[in-house]
Order: structure tokens, then sequence, then C-alpha cells
């Protein structure tokens, strides 16, 4: 089980910098470009 331990640490800390991180600041770029664009529409769900 030792050979693995390391390469499923790595994964476990890289994918938890992704989410943490990478993901929102990728969506927070198209949110802002879509707002420069003026192209973002106003959800129709209902409440």
């Amino acid at each position: 089980m030792k050979p693995i331990a390391a390469p499923m640490i790595g994964g476990i800390i890289t994918s938890a910098i992704h989410v943490l991180f990478v993901t929102p600041v990728i969506f927070s770029m198209m949110k802002e470009a879509t707002l420069k664009r003026g192209t973002l529409k106003v959800s129709e769900m209902k409440h």
C-alpha cells in the first residue's frame, strides 16, 4: 500500500486546491466577461 499513498495524497491536495481556488476564479472571469459584453441574462427560475 505504500507505493500508492504518495499519488493519493498528491491527488487529494491538488484536487482541493483546484476546487477551492482555480474553479471559482475561472467562473468569476467568465461572469465578468459576460457582464462587460452585456450578454448575461437574468434567471427565470421561480422562487
